[in-house]
């Protein structure tokens, strides 16, 4: 190829490249992010020295799972701190804690989980 060919192609490159993460940074933002922000979630991060725990402003157990379940899966699609880890680590203490409050729930997590596979992102679908 010649030297004008590879540069348009350079440039090219460099647009697509520019263009592609300026469409990652404006993905629509999760339900959970929106629910955190505005501080409708019964849940914060509490440092305890050098390590990160979430601290349940309620019992898990007075928690409606029909809300809050599907809430936290979406919330697995976050990259950022500290939405990534409250996500993770909710939905962990909610698995835990909830007995028989899961179950019925089952069916609203299909979405948030088809959603979180779709995305294709390698870190979110790990």
């Amino acid at each position: 190829l010649s030297p004008v060919c590879l540069g348009s192609l350079r440039r090219a490159a460099s647009i697509n490249a520019e263009y592609m993460g300026k469409l990652r940074i404006t993905k629509k933002p999760t339900e959970f992010r929106r629910f955190y922000d505005r501080g409708d979630l019964p849940l914060q991060v509490s440092f305890s020295g050098a390590t990160r725990k979430v601290a349940w402003k309620v019992d898990i157990e007075k928690l409606d799972y029909h809300h809050y379940l599907p809430i936290f899966f979406d919330g697995l699609r976050e990259t950022q701190e500290p939405y990534k880890f409250l996500a993770l680590q909710g939905v962990k203490d909610l698995l835990t804690e909830g007995g028989q409050k899961i179950l019925p729930v089952v069916p609203q997590l299909i979405i948030p989980i088809k959603t979180a596979l779709n995305t294709r992102d390698p870190e979110i679908r790990s």
